[in-house]
């Protein structure tokens, strides 16, 4: 299995914190940025590390502050799902 498809599956598990699919798929895009950013220069690391056009830029932000995204919920989901991850070594 690639390592994206994998990515996605895990990713993916993340969906019930999010109210809207346009929150959950901004949040993949920037677990995805995290994951590959090569400097820590915020948003704006974000859009350079996936090539985003500009006007990515304002939607991200938003997503930072988006009432569709409970955080409370993604905390929770975010452990469950680490927790299930198979441990290696």
């Amino acid at each position: 299995m690639l390592l994206w498809s994998h990515w996605w599956l895990i990713v993916s598990q993340l969906r019930p914190a999010c109210s809207r699919q346009r929150t959950f798929l901004w949040l993949a895009v920037t677990l995805a940025a995290m994951a590959v950013r090569r400097d820590l220069g915020g948003v704006t690391s974000f859009v350079r590390a996936l090539g985003l056009k500009s006007t990515c830029y304002g939607c991200l932000l938003d997503f930072f502050h988006s009432p569709s995204l409970c955080v409370d919920a993604l905390a929770r989901t975010w452990g469950r799902v680490v927790g299930a991850v198979p441990r290696h070594g």
